[in-house]
């Protein structure tokens, strides 16, 4: 009887088990029908609410637009099609999710109270994007609120499965500074290698700034510059390259490495590469214009603008060639056939976390808790005024008739100024001469009602032909007392003046920007540092002035240099910039 009433126990004992397996397994499969649709779906809710209705920046636009909609608008823009790229980088990131199907189909919800912070933390970046009227801010807070969606609505194991989808979607944000932050930075290390390479083989070049030409042969009668030149220009430095390649090598490191290092390797492999692609095309472009001449290799003008031949564009892709080619090698160093690794779906990976997931109760107070930090995100924009207060501006709008000697002549706003200014701005431009003297012109600009009105003259000076050889801080001193900081630009462009005759015309641009309180800095991002910190801090909006000195200094045969020549010129273009400065910059309030 003992017997039979443990082995019944057991018997029942095992039946209850398996009852309690089998309905936690029903409430398994309950909570991944119903519970994971509804935090899918107030997540994908809030984010609609939160980046593609709500109104944020005006980015170059008359009215404010969503976060998506205005990302799509600025990179729709013909002037910005080297950043098209990022459209597809949403897609890239959903296909990364598609992989891992297999391995999220098993994964309960078990939303974590950490998404709390995050949603918090990236509500106050969208506040201050919004007061600042920046984007960049609001793709700050897209990322990060993504992260915590994430992890309030599924928990953390979701947010490690989604790790990898969620980084790779920051090359969705468009980086703009970096045309000018780092292009021209790598311009002259490219153009130095090249030199040193054509060298090496045996082809004379002489470098100066960014371009590179044969050198002169005097025995043969060929001038320098007569067989070939070349000028690095910022859309051929690499960097505008750089970001879509460190993207394609952060892809196919999560794609087919296995090791953290040799991911990190791989995907900073970008940078390098770049260079070695237009050093490469570099070289490409020498040996075709030696072989079947510049126009040919390169291209000519046309009405003053380059058009570039066949070959030109052909070379072109070298940069991409000789990149990927290299992130192939080297992905095959570090981890052998890592190609064989490379699927469309992954396998199951392993799911750390447990258990039936949140029950319905929870989910709607995690889904009330997320559509609570929209709403206090949005709230805090609602009560923000939608611009800041616009200051002052630093300069009065005067250019003296009569400096010295020299009589400015005015000068109007050019018909490519006029498109690219708001018409709020304020342009004034006088072309100084004196008998004797080196012709100045001098320009100054008052910003507009907008926020973005002034340009950078690292990016407008190439764009209208002329190569950097050298930049240089002075210091202006007013007659006031005043300490202006400025930068001295050392340009050149050499010019056709008759059949098969150039001279090289060097120039000087002596730039800086000026704040509405006296605050000066020859840096155009500074500047805008400066406005976005005292938007935030203090509300308002400075209205930047930007102040420009062009003096021809001499026009000799391509070769022929005068260094002491140069240096007297910046210091005559000091003196006179001081003098008129003085008249227009206004003095701080103490």
């Amino acid at each position: 009887m003992s017997q039979v009433s443990n082995a019944s126990k057991t018997s029942g004992s095992g039946q209850m088990v398996a009852a309690e397996g089998v309905s936690s397994i029903s409430r398994v499969s309950d909570g991944l029908k119903w519970e994971r649709w509804l935090a899918l779906g107030a997540g994908v809710l809030a984010f609609v609410v939160w980046f593609v209705w709500w109104p944020y920046q005006h980015w170059t636009f008359e009215e404010r637009v969503s976060v998506l909609s205005g990302w799509v608008k600025i990179l729709m823009l013909g002037s910005n099609s080297e950043w098209q790229f990022c459209l597809v980088v949403p897609l890239i990131a959903g296909f990364l999710v598609y992989r891992q199907r297999a391995t999220l189909g098993r994964v309960p919800v078990n939303g974590s109270w950490l998404g709390v912070p995050v949603l918090l933390a990236s509500g106050v970046l969208f506040w201050l994007g919004y007061k600042v009227d920046t984007g960049y801010l609001g793709y700050a807070a897209l990322q990060l609120s993504v992260a915590g969606i994430i992890l309030l609505m599924g928990g953390k194991e979701w947010m490690r499965l989604l790790f990898v989808p969620w980084v790779f979607l920051v090359f969705a944000w468009p980086l703009f500074p970096l045309d000018t932050l780092l292009a021209a930075k790598l311009k002259i290390p490219t153009a130095w290698i090249a030199e040193k390479l054509l060298t090496v083989v045996g082809i004379g070049a002489v470098r100066e700034g960014s371009a590179i030409q044969s050198l002169a042969d005097f025995g043969a009668g060929i001038k320098q510059g007569e067989r070939f030149t070349l000028d690095i220009a910022d859309s051929c430095s690499g960097m505008r390259s750089l970001y879509a390649l460190i993207m394609v090598a952060v892809l196919y490191s999560f794609m087919a490495l296995n090791r953290t290092v040799p991911r990190i390797l791989l995907s900073l492999s970008a940078i390098p590469l770049a260079v070695a692609g237009n050093v490469v095309r570099l070289l490409l472009l020498t040996v075709a214009s030696l072989v079947m001449g510049q126009e040919w290799a390169v291209g000519k003008q046309v009405d003053g603008q380059q058009v570039d031949s066949f070959f030109h564009l052909l070379a072109g892709f070298m940069v991409f060639g000789v990149a990927l080619a290299g992130m192939f090698g080297l992905a095959t160093w570090l981890e052998g056939r890592h190609w064989k690794r490379v699927r469309l779906v992954e396998p199951k990976l392993e799911v750390k976390s447990g258990g039936v997931g949140d029950g319905m109760t929870k989910v709607l107070v995690n889904a009330g808790l997320l559509f609570a930090s929209v709403g206090a995100a949005l709230g805090l924009c609602a009560m923000t005024p939608e611009q800041p207060v616009l200051r002052e501006a630093g300069f009065a709008p005067q250019l003296p008739e009569w400096v010295g000697g020299y009589h400015g002549e005015m000068k109007e706003m050019s018909y490519q100024e006029r498109m690219n200014f708001d018409p709020t701005v304020t342009l004034l431009r006088r072309a100084y001469t004196a008998p004797g003297a080196r012709p100045v012109t001098a320009t100054i600009v008052i910003s507009g009602e907008m926020k973005r009105t002034l340009h950078s003259p690292e990016v407008c000076m190439p764009n209208q032909g002329w190569t950097v050889n050298a930049l240089q801080p002075v210091e202006v001193k007013l007659d006031n007392g005043m300490v202006i900081n400025a930068n001295v630009m050392r340009l050149f462009r050499d010019v056709e003046v008759a059949e098969g005759k150039k001279v090289r015309m060097r120039v000087l641009n002596l730039t800086w920007y000026q704040g509405s309180n006296g605050y000066s800095t020859p840096g155009y991002n500074i500047s805008h540092f400066m406005n976005y910190r005292d938007a935030i801090l203090f509300g308002y909006n400075h209205r930047w002035s930007q102040a420009s000195f062009f003096m021809e200094v001499h026009a000799t045969e391509v070769g022929v240099d005068d260094p002491l020549g140069e240096i007297i010129a910046i210091e005559e273009l000091k003196d006179f910039a001081q003098t008129v400065a003085s008249q227009f910059v206004k003095v701080p309030a103490s």
